[in-house]
């Protein structure tokens, strides 16, 4: 193979040693997550993002009641009632 790609030999052992590079990387990010300090950064991004949903919950809901509100007062028009397009006619 060397006569063939005289950087194979080269490239070989680059690859070998991104591998091994990236099994220790991969081990280590592991080891930081099953910590201590990684449970708590967990929990502190999930009781933010649960806060989040919440708040995003809240405020469709609030827009919801105020569609509501504005259809029993006959302020809103469906989208189906547009007597504009008929004029075209």
């Amino acid at each position: 193979m060397q006569r063939l790609n005289p950087a194979a030999k080269d490239l070989r052992t680059a690859a070998e040693k991104a591998a091994t590079a990236a099994q220790k990387a991969r081990a280590d990010r592991l080891k930081q997550k099953r910590s201590k300090a990684g449970r708590k950064e967990k929990s502190t991004r999930t009781a933010r993002f649960n806060g989040l949903k919440q708040g995003l919950e809240e405020a469709f809901e609030e827009a919801d009641r105020k569609v509501q509100e504005e259809l029993l007062a006959g302020l809103y028009k469906v989208g189906g009632d547009d007597d504009e397009e008929e004029d075209d006619e």
